[in-house]
């Protein structure tokens, strides 16, 4: 896990400060990682609140913020980590994402917040950076124990695909990694579809069905011989649309981490398909670290370089 050791945290979106299990495990990997945490809280977009809040209550409010964040850094602070904090105005998920391009951070961790209206498991601002942030995602969610007791890779080998199988073995490398950090149960997933499908009896259709899953089962077999393990992973390889499918072996199998990738395609700037990922998230209620591929182009623009120091030893508002 010494992969992230350059760590933004959420630590507010002008609702509430971040939830103490997500804090404590930020701190947490920041002081194993001998790495560097910067706690971020965003208030939404001056347009959004300015007829509801004056200018001096929207300072008010601000200020209140700013105290949360430094006594959260202080909490850092004396637990050896270092720490910096970032009190800014505006759309959070493009905030965030200038941040990372700014700074140059490994890792963004949030909770995820809830889509209160849509009734659902994450917020849209979440759902913004797994698709435009470049860096990896981990969404903290509520867990019973401190630690992951039940840790799932989901994987997709193919060959013929550099980028995914690139990919595949960060995906693995992270999971594995932190399953030794955790004194977790591993467990790997591969969803599989056919993507044709044969004319004719319903033989051969179960023939063509054997043929296609004895090939992927191979595939994914080559995939993680390459792994030295200290123990086997339970190996999962089950049939359907992988959100669906994902989501409910996750249940299942009551995994505590789902580490997993999100997909894009290079060279047409802004094109990304993610709906694997997306689709997940919105479906489990466990914890998810998403990572994206090698040479992922984030759609939304860098910020101007004057932007890349924050005011103060400690805030920029």
């Amino acid at each position: 896990m010494k992969r992230f050791r350059n760590v933004l945290l959420v630590a507010g979106l002008g609702d509430g400060p971040v939830p103490g299990y997500v804090f404590d495990r930020a701190l947490s990997l920041a002081r194993r990682n001998e790495g560097k945490l910067t706690l971020i809280d965003v208030f939404p977009t001056p347009a959004l609140v300015t007829k509801a809040l004056s200018r001096e209550t929207l300072e008010h409010v601000l200020s209140g913020r700013r105290e949360t964040l430094l006594r959260l850094a202080e909490a850092a602070q004396e637990e050896g980590v270092e720490v910096e904090t970032d009190l800014v105005v505006g759309r959070p998920f493009l905030e965030i994402t200038h941040r990372v391009q700014s700074f140059e951070h490994d890792l963004v961790m949030t909770d995820g917040g809830r889509d209160q209206a849509a009734g659902g498991l994450v917020d849209s601002t979440t759902m913004h950076l797994m698709r435009s942030c470049p860096c990896a995602i981990w969404v903290v969610r509520p867990q019973l124990g401190k630690r992951y007791t039940r840790i799932l890779a989901a994987i997709d080998p193919d060959p013929t695909d550099p980028r995914r199988a690139s990919l595949d073995r960060k995906i693995m490398e992270l999971a594995v990694s932190l399953a030794k950090l955790e004194a977790s149960e591993l467990h790997v997933v591969h969803a599989w579809t056919l993507h044709a499908v044969p004319v004719g009896s319903s033989e051969i259709w179960k023939r063509w069905e054997e043929t296609a899953r004895t090939e992927v089962k191979r595939r994914l077999c080559k995939f993680l011989a390459e792994y030295t393990l200290d123990s086997d992973p339970q190996v999962h390889l089950v049939g359907g649309k992988p959100p669906l499918a994902i989501s409910r072996l996750a249940g299942e199998k009551r995994i505590d981490l789902l580490v997993m990738g999100t997909v894009c395609r290079t060279g047409i700037r802004g094109f990304f398909i993610g709906n694997t990922a997306e689709g997940v998230l919105r479906r489990v209620d466990c914890s998810l670290l998403t990572v994206k591929p090698e040479g992922f182009v984030s759609p939304t623009e860098s910020p101007p370089k004057t932007q890349n120091a924050p005011v103060g030893p400690h805030h920029r508002d």
